[in-house]
């Protein structure tokens, strides 16, 4: 609806530029096939409707085109047979599987299908039509085409490459540890001893200590994603390192908005803050002295490296720069550091000045630097076009470098020989000075070395999973091939007019490719190289650069021209039709406009429900908010005759500041026959209105991401009147109330309710004035709420929740029943309205299973609930007639409460006939099942009353809605 874009900055160009143009594909679509607006596809009844897969795998595929980490994914995917079809494509799978098949359908058939099947899907507003008419398949025939092609390029792999747990010892596996797909950011101890780690495997991302030998896991060390002072933990990048005594570790991450770092004691689990803070905080190394940290820091608009002396507290920015540094480590002797960056020939980070283009920067390829942290003085190691090198790990003797490269189109690890140089003098070093250490068929993340550099652990995505491996001795290779084949992907991205020959070279090793090369060096120079194969062209890390007369012609904008899925820049300079006009002051700087706040709807509905209160309801809800969400307006009604029978409502937030404000107004009307029976008519009841109308004023101001503060003042107008008799004189009160709440939630929600963490409210309000019309109360209410998982999804729940109310017209509470009760009955046989406070004030504590609504009614409550929560059925089909059943959850539940009016009177138990019973305290217990049907999350429970000595006869209850 809003046609706009999001656009995190995570400190990499090239990470921002693949959001850009994602995010900008998606732009244009919405636009393409929905005018931008809603006003456009209500006003032109749009009814386009495309598969997750089209719309995600669209925006990747215009992005990247193809690219080695989809490469990857795929390729472990269909050789472990678990890519799903095309219409199974969900999740993370509609990212990169939906831009492998649009690949696809590119290399098959050309570039322009694409478009052409967006333009008829526009046109048509059917996929699989505008698919069948563009490329002669149906959506079953483009799949099997489709998975067939993954397999003829992927398969043959399998016997050129090694599995990962064939060179090293494979210490976590996804399939038995729980469920995990993340195991990452592995850490070996100095010793060698341990390995600290992240992984999801008990569903949160945690931090666990595992013995390096066996992998059995020591300890959970840290419980993220609960607590304000771990709200996130850094998966993507490395943020664990050690202590060189192996006795403490230091962890990055994302506290209250910033990231910061901890220092933990691995034995006692005590830990300190270090004064560290920024947008982003990676890559964490310990120098071998103990004296220094060494890490990347991104302050939103650049990644640099930093360092902090553990002595002085002083923080030093070692490269001030618009380059991206990642993967620093230090050298045995602390005088060197090596790291990672896109930084290519600029390598003085004082002579870059703030004018400095992103247009001269090649942020597309990844090398290796040293760096004299004394002198800041940074030597470049790599230079190998189309690859990405990183993640570098120091042997002892400081005269080798293992890393990892996608130099063959997978992420392997490699030796440098540092030999040649001392760390003083390092000069640029070629490709002849590496090796390959592995040839592996998955890709290879975050190296971590033991300190006497016998032992290497790292992260690799392997069938399905991300799992780490320990590998004795990495300076020792682990293939016996000097040059690793490159992919077929590969082969094909260095020598695109050679696409076909080379995808017959690397499956047949006898062929080779004749090709001419430069040098790996910051040179212009051109020479002829001599005739090699593909796979050494792969290694060298040589580029083609010639062309013969036939190339010399511009095909960039022919539809077959250029990288397929990427287009060309488009920078005034370089595109002439992107040549922007009038937009730039006399000093040359861009224009800024004010900004100028313009509603747009995010949300138009109607829904219909069923109130066990006050039966068929019905409401339209209409939410508009500006382009930045900084402002909300929301209207609410349910029209009925006249304004006074109906609901309606219109409320508006000002979200920009931390603090979030809101003003809301509103009125409610609700039809109740009450009972006014008499001697003379003892089956007399009365049609009764009640209505609530007022205006609220709120703020809520959030302490972390688990806690936060809300506050409001209400002004409320309730009445009621018998319509059906006219000679009652209505009752009509106002109050004004002002309110403050204490909320605190970390709940994880499993299939149908919360399964883990803790939530509570402690809210008090009231209404301290007193007159002819409003009458003075005060309340205060608690709810707290602990879920204990266990099992993996399995879980207990336990609530105690209960009310307060005092003062000359107290609040009433009933208890009895649960929410959302279809076939529900009242203890009191009506609706328990007695006056005009009741209908805004009443309130049901519920669950208490086993009895009627409000089976007991007074100013104060207590109430305590303890469930067990267990799947039934995770997947059923039946025989002959194939009826499917799945995700069927049980219960198993005891419910305990009372309300009361006056404490001193209040008896839970009595002595009833020489036997102890429940008297003032109600208890049930019972089984049930919840499922959804038709979109409904259906609960039946059967409870039974139980006052210690029997239990009744079983009451069944059928309810719509979620468990608390």
């Amino acid at each position: 609806f809003k046609n706009r874009v999001v656009l995190p900055f995570d400190g990499s160009y090239n990470n921002f530029r693949h959001v850009i143009h994602h995010e900008l594909s998606h732009a244009v679509i919405n636009d393409m096939f929905y005018g931008g607006s809603f006003q456009n596809i209500i006003s032109k009844n749009i009814n386009v409707q495309v598969p997750l897969w089209f719309n995600e795998g669209l925006a990747e595929y215009e992005s990247l085109g193809w690219d080695t980490n989809t490469d990857m994914f795929i390729r472990d995917a269909i050789i472990n047979e678990y890519l799903p079809d095309l219409n199974g494509l969900y999740g993370y799978f509609a990212y990169r599987g939906g831009q492998s098949a649009f690949y696809y359908i590119a290399q098959k058939y050309g570039k322009e299908k694409i478009s052409e099947i967006i333009s008829k899907t526009r046109g048509s507003g059917d996929f699989e039509e505008a698919l069948k008419s563009s490329i002669g398949l149906n959506y079953e025939e483009l799949n099997e085409r489709w998975k067939k092609d993954l397999k003829k390029t992927f398969w043959p792999d399998i016997a050129k490459m090694d599995d990962p747990d064939s060179f090293a010892k494979k210490l976590t596996d996804q399939k038995k540890d729980r469920g995990g797909s993340y195991n990452v950011i592995p850490a070996i101890s100095p010793q060698g001893d341990k390995i600290a780690f992240i992984s999801n495997r008990d569903i949160y991302f945690d931090v666990y200590i595992m013995n390096a030998i066996d992998g059995k896991v020591i300890k959970k060390l840290i419980e993220g994603n609960r607590s304000s002072e771990f709200e996130e933990l850094n998966i993507l990048a490395p943020g664990l390192t050690w202590s060189p005594d192996g006795k403490k570790i230091i962890l990055t991450a994302k506290s209250n908005g910033y990231d910061v770092a901890y220092l933990i004691d691995v034995e006692s689990e005590d830990k300190d803050v270090l004064p560290i803070k920024l947008d982003g905080i990676s890559s964490m190394k310990w120098s071998h002295d103990g004296k220094h940290l060494l890490y990347v820091g991104q302050n939103g608009a650049e990644s640099d490296l930093y360092l902090y002396n553990m002595d002085s507290k002083q923080i030093t920015n070692l490269t001030d720069d618009v380059f991206t540094d990642t993967d620093p480590v230090w050298s045995p002797d602390d005088k060197t550091i090596y790291f990672s960056s896109d930084r290519g020939q600029y390598i003085n980070p004082a002579a870059i000045t703030d004018t400095f283009s992103l247009f001269h920067m090649n942020y597309h390829q990844t090398d290796l630097y040293a760096m004299n942290p004394a002198t800041r003085q940074i030597v470049r190691l790599t230079n190998l076009p189309k690859s990405d090198e990183l993640s570098p790990a120091v042997s002892p003797d400081g005269k080798h470098l293992l890393f990892v490269s996608n130099m063959n189109g997978i992420n392997n690890i490699y030796e440098m020989d540092l030999s040649t140089s001392s760390p003083d003098s390092l000069q640029f070093l070629t490709a002849d000075n590496m090796r390959p250490v592995t040839n592996s068929l998955n890709g290879i993340y975050q190296l971590s070395l033991s300190q006497d550099g016998k032992k290497l652990v790292f992260s690799s995505f392997y069938d399905a999973g991300y799992n780490i491996f320990l590998m004795q001795n990495p300076f020792e290779p682990k293939t016996t091939k000097k040059v690793l084949e490159p992919t077929v992907y590969y082969a094909g991205l260095l020598h695109p007019e050679k696409a076909d020959s080379i995808s017959m070279a690397v499956h047949s090793p006898t062929v080779s490719v004749p090709v001419n090369t430069m040098p790996a060096k910051d040179t212009t120079e051109v020479k002829t190289a001599q005739t090699d194969s593909v796979r050494a062209h792969i290694f060298t890390g040589k580029v083609e650069v010639n062309h013969d007369s036939t190339s010399s012609k511009d095909y960039s904008r022919y539809v077959f021209g250029g990288k397929p899925g990427l287009t060309s820049d488009t920078a005034s300079g370089r595109n002439p039709e992107f040549n922007l006009k009038n937009n730039l002051d006399k000093n040359g700087n861009f224009f800024v406009n004010r900004y100028k706040v313009s509603f747009s709807p995010d949300v138009v509905y109607a829904n219909a429900g069923y109130s066990t209160l006050y039966g068929l309801l019905g409401t339209t809800v209409l939410s508009f908010s500006d382009v930045l969400g900084n402002h909300r307006l929301i209207g609410v009604t349910s029209m009925q005759i006249d304004l006074k029978n109906s609901d309606y409502g219109l409320a508006y937030y000002y979200l920009p500041k931390r603090i979030n404000y809101g003003i809301e107004a509103f009125h409610t009307a609700r039809f109740v026959y009450l009972d006014r029976s008499s001697v003379e008519d003892p089956l007399r009841a009365d049609l009764f209105r009640f209505r609530n109308y007022g205006a609220i004023v709120s703020a809520s101001y959030p302490l972390n991401k688990f806690y936060r503060v809300d506050g409001g003042l209400s002004w409320l107008n309730v009445s009621a009147e018998n319509l059906d008799n006219q000679q009652e004189s209505p009752e009509r009160i106002s109050y004004i109330i002002p309110s403050l709440s204490f909320v605190h939630d970390n709940t994880m929600f499993g299939y149908t309710a919360p399964i883990d963490g803790t939530r509570y409210n402690l809210t008090l309000f009231g209404n301290p004035y007193s007159g002819s019309r409003n009458l003075s109360f005060y309340s205060f209410t608690w709810d707290y709420r602990h879920y204990s998982r266990f099992w993996f999804d399995n879980a207990f729940a336990f609530r105690f929740s209960g009310g307060y109310s005092g003062g000359e017209n107290p609040q009433r509470f009933f208890i009895g029943g649960t929410d959302n009760w279809i076939n529900r009955t009242f203890s009191t046989g009506e609706i328990p309205l007695r006056n005009a406070s009741d209908f805004a004030f009443l309130t049901p504590a519920l669950p208490l299973r086993g009895y009627n609504y409000a089976e007991k009614i007074g100013t104060k409550y207590s109430l305590l609930n303890l469930e067990l929560r267990m799947p039934l059925i995770r997947y059923l089909v039946t025989g002959p007639v194939p009826l499917l059943f799945q995700n069927i959850l049980g219960a198993a539940f005891v419910d305990a409460g009372s309300a009361w009016d006056q404490t001193n009177k209040l008896q839970l138990l009595a002595r009833q006939d020489g036997t102890i019973k429940t008297k003032d305290l109600l208890m049930g217990t019972g089984v049930g099942a919840r499922i959804f049907f038709l979109y409904f999350l259906v609960r039946f429970d059967v409870a039974w009353q139980y006052n210690l000595d029997h239990f009744s006869a079983p009451r069944y209850y059928f309810s719509l809605g979620a468990d608390f």
